[in-house]
């Protein structure tokens, strides 16, 4: 296992150079990692995915892990979704410019984050695994029209509070827009992308829409998920869902 660099003043300055790089290692799937690779992404950072990552050397055992590499060679390691996603939104100037603007992305990405890992993860994709066809379906159902109709409801209204200018805080693209664009993404991925757009539209959540297509405007991001790199991850996750829930897979 592996601990943490505590060497406070020093670090603080290393993660301020300029011509840093950056590695994510984390399976070869959009799951847990992909909003730390989404950030990486519209940052138009210098980073690289890496697959192979043995997780009894990280931190907390557990993946995935963000490596940032000084041109000296120096190398710092975070672990942990939540930590990593929020430094990098506040190294690429994509997190808040006050206390209040913090709490209030931290809150909008907090939900969304407990929308995938919680929802469509835990209480639905790993619970309804192994149940009957009629117990799958229950679970779908529940999953679609209570759970993610909520956060979409929720959001929309947040959204439209902020004049539907498709950003949650202020007028900028910040942390907050990132985690909801890269939710939808993998959650069309595991329950479809057609299922998805029952409750998540332009007629609907027009705020929501908005949001994900500013992100995926920009340069840097759209040349990621167009990538054949990223190509490959889809394949990747499209072959896990299927091996645990063939069912969710056209």
């Amino acid at each position: 296992m592996k601990t943490f660099d505590l060497d406070l003043e020093g670090n603080s300055k290393l993660v301020a150079s300029d011509n840093l790089k950056y590695t994510v290692g984390y399976f070869a799937m959009d799951l847990g990692g992909t909003s730390s690779r989404g950030i990486l992404a519209y940052a138009d950072a210098d980073w690289t995915p890496i697959y192979q990552v043995e997780k009894s050397e990280m931190p907390f055992e557990f993946i995935p892990v963000l490596t940032v590499i000084h041109p000296d060679g120096k190398e710092l390691v975070l672990a942990e979704n939540v930590a990593i996603d929020i430094f990098l939104a506040k190294q690429f100037g994509l997190h808040g410019q006050n206390a209040w603007e913090e709490a209030l992305i931290n809150s909008f990405y907090s939900s969304s984050n407990t929308m995938f890992f919680q929802e469509a993860m835990n209480n639905f994709f790993w619970e309804s695994s192994g149940k009957s066809g009629e117990e799958k379906k229950e679970y779908l159902d529940r999953f679609l029209n209570e759970q993610l109709q909520k956060w979409a409801r929720t959001h929309e209204a947040h959204l439209e509070n902020n004049r539907l200018n498709g950003h949650y805080v202020g007028n900028r693209t910040t942390l907050a827009d990132i985690r909801t664009t890269t939710l939808l993404d993998v959650t069309e991925k595991i329950v479809g992308k057609e299922r998805i757009a029952t409750i998540v539209n332009e007629t609907k959540t027009p705020g929501i829409i908005k949001v994900r297509k500013n992100v995926e405007s920009k340069p840097s991001y759209q040349s990621w998920i167009t990538s054949e790199e990223y190509k490959k991850l889809d394949v990747k996750t499209a072959s896990f869902v299927k091996s645990q829930y063939p069912e969710l897979v056209d």
